[in-house]
């Protein structure tokens, strides 16, 4: 009875290992449902219906035989093998809309903060006021847009949960608040001057409102537009259909292993097979999580946190192991003969997984790793690192004991950091190049940025642990200096996870272990909170009282967050963000959106455990300043997941960070 309580915490496809049974069943329902979505999106043109059928794995006559097993294999290689090319016109498609609404939108927050220092100016009213006064017309615009309208393809994955119609949630929302209405508030006609590019105009206060809303929400719409189909048609159906396409060859191949005359031991074979089932149950696991309601606040499932990134390493690193023992059988039973010689071979791994892609929206080819380091020369760098970081440990252990006030042992614990950052990319011969995008001056001048009195949040993409480092290395760059209007670096205040000091070299005895900063990883928390500044997310914990945190300290600080909450398991992965921090952040934050090109590369998560940092070059590309005020959805209970929001800042992301032309 304690075992089945036990099994109750362990993540769903280790409970499924536990009744292969159940498991086959859930395995089979998934592979039927994705096929009939498949087939609206034309994997399989010139098929006949009837052949869309999934092979259970048990039926009245018995377990799947070779038939079976064969269709198996046909109807996943249609798949895998149509995914990249749709993939490529359904993102083609999405970024031409989302790069065109994109200069409407930054017109639309020049526009918005030079007519309300007019209206400010005027004693027409509090900034306040003329927040309510957008928002009014915000929701107006919202309840009255055009739906989306899908194809049967998309009609297709949305009836599976898979996909959504871009704001489909707020604009139902929006369409029953009563408060929607416009209202005859005589300020609407009041006339503003404004000058944007070179030209002078005036217009009603209601008129330049509306463009301002009507830019934002057209821009919010293509963004999720763009990151829906991008989580969707990689993060879902190319890397879905990459392991599955493993298991269903693996599964071929160890039937006929299997019959191979005795030239493979049970022992092998067993072992192969509880690989299967175990890839099977994790595969029943991603179905589940990529049907999970994103307008939920809090996630239920894996799709907004680390538990789904740590699911997608695990299927990675299953399926590569599953191709390397495949192989070893293969060679072993010497090929196949008869009927089955062509089906017994060395399989191989699927061009995603193997790192050899090409199309739209793949990493960009002069950023990433430069070269292997030989074992010796790694093993001195990582020498190098661990005493940089000793040190650091040590230092933090002096502040936290020392008489300065809060302020001065932040100041002094952020420089540490600031060196630390420069130690550790000086250790592995990793550069950093900052660009800034040429319309974030044009914007931060119109939102004032430079008077230092804005609540800044920075929104850095989450690839690897190696972000932290070349973060640090980018706040004390000139290209942010300058773009800021800061002196030097500011001390900013960090939404951290916890235990992330273990995920370096560390000493472990037993329960005991001690991180490369020579304390324990709780230890190192606690120092993060009171000697830095920093707010610690607890893995387990709800995010909402830890996030309220962080925004009382923008008051005070700029802040820094990874709205994944977890780095990737592959170098295209780009999981949503989570959408709870935005319902929390102020109305008057502004928000810098930032790119870390290449970086995955360097100190990839797979496989588990992986500590092959490498050498090359990073480039960090700073997008223009997005206002709360203009972007964010007004701040109304019903509104609270903020998913829209999230989906834009996704968008902005996936853009930066990624080549959307394409390329090999």
């Amino acid at each position: 009875m304690a075992r089945r309580e036990d099994t109750a915490f362990l993540p769903l496809h280790k409970q499924l290992s536990q009744d292969p049974e159940q498991m086959l069943a859930l395995y089979d329902q998934g592979a039927q449902e994705v096929l009939d979505v498949a087939r609206f999106e034309g994997y399989f043109d010139g098929w006949d219906p009837a052949q869309l059928r999934w092979p259970p794995s048990r039926s009245p006559s018995g377990p799947i035989g070779l038939p079976g097993l064969r269709e198996r294999v046909r109807l996943i290689t249609a798949i895998s093998e149509g995914v990249p090319g749709l993939r490529d016109s359904r993102l083609a498609e999405a970024y031409e809309q989302f790069r065109r609404a994109t200069p409407a939108y930054q017109r639309a927050n020049r526009l918005y903060y030079q007519v309300r220092r007019q209206f400010l100016a005027r004693d027409a009213g509090d900034a306040r006021a003329f927040l309510q006064l957008y928002q009014s017309l915000y929701l107006d615009a919202l309840a009255n847009g055009d739906p989306f309208v899908s194809d049967a393809g998309e009609a297709a994955l949305q009836r599976a949960r898979i996909a959504r119609p871009p704001l489909s949630h707020a604009q139902a929302v929006a369409e029953a608040l009563s408060t929607v209405g416009v209202g005859d508030d005589p300020r609407w006609a009041e006339v503003y001057a404004y000058a944007l590019d070179g030209g002078t105009a005036e217009a009603p206060l209601r008129d330049l409102l509306q463009e301002v809303a009507q830019g934002t929400l057209d821009y919010i719409a293509a963004g999720e537009f763009l990151s829906t189909r991008y989580n969707t048609y990689t993060n879902f159906a190319w890397f879905g259909s990459s392991v599955w396409k493993v298991i269903t060859d693996a599964d071929l191949l160890l039937y006929h292993l299997e019959r191979s005359d005795g030239r493979i031991d049970r022992p092998s074979l067993d072992a192969l097979r509880r690989d299967l089932h175990g890839a099977q149950a994790m595969m029943v696991e991603f179905f589940q999580a990529h049907r999970e309601n994103p307008d939920h606040l809090k996630p239920i499932g894996y799709w907004y946190g680390h538990q789904y990134t740590y699911l997608t390493r695990d299927m990675t690193d299953l399926a590569k192991r599953l191709i390397a023992s495949a192989n070893r059988l293969v060679r072993r039973a010497g090929g196949g003969a008869g009927e089955d010689a062509g089906e017994v071979r060395e399989l191989a791994l699927p061009p995603l997984l193997a790192g050899r892609v090409r199309g739209r929206f793949l990493e960009y080819p002069h950023v990433g790793k430069r070269g292997d380091f030989t074992p010796w020369r790694r093993a001195f760098r990582i020498g190098r690192w661990v005493a940089s970081s000793w040190r650091m440990g040590r230092r933090k252990l002096k502040l936290a004991g020392s008489s300065l006030d809060a302020a001065q042992r932040k100041g002094r614990a952020w420089e540490d950091f600031l060196a630390w950052g420069t130690a550790t990319l000086r250790a592995f011969d990793i550069q950093v190049k900052v660009s800034v995008d040429p319309q974030f001056f044009p914007i931060a001048e119109a939102l004032e940025l430079r008077d230092g009195k804005k609540k800044i949040l920075f929104l850095p993409t989450h690839q690897s642990l190696l972000d932290h480092p070349v973060m640090y290395q980018v706040f004390q760059s000139p290209e942010l200096l300058a773009a800021m209007g800061w002196e030097r670096p500011v001390p900013c205040v960090i939404l951290a996870r916890t235990r992330l000091a273990n995920a370096g070299p560390a000493v472990k005895v037993g329960s005991w272990s001690m991180t490369m900063f020579g304390i324990s990883a709780e230890e190192f928390d606690r120092l993060l909170e009171e000697v830095d500044g920093f707010v610690t997310l607890e893995r387990s914990r709800d995010a909402g009282p830890t996030t309220q945190r962080l925004v009382q300290a923008l008051d005070q600080y700029p802040g820094l967050t990874y709205p994944v909450g977890t780095t990737v398991a592959f170098d295209i992965q780009s999981p949503p963000l989570q959408h709870a921090l935005f319902a929390v952040l102020p109305q008057d934050v502004v928000i810098i959106p930032l790119a870390l090109r290449g970086l995955h590369a360097l100190w990839p998560k797979c496989p588990k455990g992986n500590l092959r940092i490498n050498s090359g070059l990073v480039e960090v590309v700073v997008s223009p300043p997005m206002p709360g005020e203009t972007t964010l959805l007004p701040r109304r209970r019903s509104l609270r997941t903020q998913v829209e929001s999230a989906a834009l800042f996704q968008a902005v992301h996936i853009t930066t960070l990624l080549n959307p032309e394409p390329s090999e």
